[in-house]
């Protein structure tokens, strides 16, 4: 596969992590429970609307990958996704500070966000078409890192322009202008991947275009009678529970406990970011010399013990120091999950693992923040939090251990006669 081709397929990650970072955790989620929702109860809808985006993507994701497959149904959907995404973000703009606005920028979201979220399927299974399994984890790892970065990128001229005075602060345009940026940054990276697909030979995937349902049944029922299968979804289950509650509640903990003011919380994210797109890129290196699930499991540990001590601790620069530290394994515990799926399978069983793989880390993605929040209610203290992601991140490690390091038999025929 030419480099160009491979290229576009890691900027899409790239392209994506400035609706995530500006419209999703830093920018228009404050503006809006704290300018366009009336009174309390802003952070419960943000909430509610962010749960069932998140039922929806579990679902139609699965469904994707039952239904997915050729060159010209990936490309359709990636493109609509795009195109939808990015509208949706761009309108976003015209959200003024008003309560009258509310319903309308829950709605702009949930759509934005699902689309987002979902183009996923498609794009993880080009994966495995754009590059041979031995070169999969280093591939996959520079994408998240480039991921990472680009989320902080994108969020440093997000604050230029918020803190710039080039921009009216009229009904906070600064503010709403990011968004604007945002969709821009979507659009315009996420484009060369289209490109790319276009420019595939149709031979690339099994099929030209959706195959019938009844066929991709048949391969997701044999996906899971492989014997690693049903523990790689269960730790992939717990891990992803651990992080939502962790990037959802991570912020909250540095403020209760630390004290740190907003500024601090912005930075803190940049912080953890960088450190999370550092480690991704030489853990894909080491997930290529010694397998994904060695590279999953030594995260996962070091995920584990730093949590303990941010548990124990309290000392601020430590607190810094640590979860600099911990931001390291994020990136690759979740590169090397995506690794270990695309060499696992065949290329014409891509989309359903990435569809099985959706379903199982989004349908139950209000778990991780409803322990959480049943714990602080419990126990009286936001301490609680690293506790419980500790154990959720523990169960991942313990399934884990018992998963084999290939889910499936690959047929080695198969993949020499591969093209790539």
């Amino acid at each position: 596969m030419p480099k160009g081709k491979v290229l576009a397929w890691v900027l899409y990650d790239w392209a994506t992590s400035g609706y995530g970072a500006i419209v999703g955790t830093f920018v228009f989620s404050v503006y809006f429970t704290q300018e366009v929702w009336d009174g309390d109860g802003g952070t419960e809808a943000w909430g509610i609307m962010v749960t069932v985006t998140s039922i929806f993507v579990g679902l139609v994701g699965a469904l994707l990958g039952l239904v997915l497959n050729g060159v010209r149904a990936h490309r359709f959907v990636l493109a609509l996704f795009v195109l939808i995404g990015g509208i949706s973000g761009a309108t976003l703009i015209l959200i003024k500070p008003d309560p009258s606005f509310a319903i309308p920028a829950l709605v702009l979201v949930g759509v934005g966000s699902f689309c987002v979220e979902t183009s996923f399927v498609p794009y993880n299974t080009l994966l495995r078409v754009f590059v041979p399994p031995e070169r999969a984890g280093r591939t996959s790892a520079l994408a998240w890192g480039l991921g990472y970065v680009g989320g902080v990128m994108c969020l440093g001229i997000a604050v230029g322009l918020m803190m710039s005075g080039l921009i009216p602060d009229d009904n906070l345009l600064n503010v709403r202008i990011t968004s604007l940026l945002a969709a821009g940054w979507l659009l315009v990276f996420g484009v060369p991947i289209v490109i790319a697909l276009y420019r595939l030979p149709r031979a690339s995937l099994n099929q030209p275009g959706y195959a019938s349902v009844g066929l991709t049944k048949e391969r997701v029922l044999r996906l899971l009678t492989y014997r690693g299968m049903w523990k790689f979804l269960l730790s992939r289950l717990f891990l992803a529970e651990g992080l939502t509650a962790l990037f959802a509640f991570g912020g909250i903990f540095a403020a209760s406990i630390y004290g740190f003011s907003t500024e601090e919380v912005l930075f803190f994210a940049i912080a953890l970011n960088i450190s999370a797109g550092i480690g991704a890129i030489p853990g894909g290196f080491l997930d290529d010399r010694f397998g994904p699930r060695f590279v999953i499991l030594v995260s996962l540990i070091c995920l584990i013990l730093s949590g303990i001590v941010i548990g124990l601790i309290d000392h601020k620069l430590t607190f810094w120091i640590v979860s600099i530290f911990l931001g390291m394994f994020i990136g690759p515990v979740q590169s090397s999950g995506r690794s270990l799926a695309a060499k696992s399978v065949q290329k014409d069983e891509a989309a359903q693992l990435y569809g099985l793989l959706g379903f199982s880390g989004r349908v139950v993605s209000f778990a991780g923040p409803l322990l959480v929040t049943l714990g602080i209610a419990i126990t009286g203290t936001d301490k609680i939090i690293v506790w419980i992601i500790v154990a959720l991140m523990t169960a991942a490690l313990f399934v884990m251990l018992t998963t084999p390091e290939s889910l499936g038999e690959i047929d080695k025929s198969k993949i020499s006669g591969e093209t790539y």
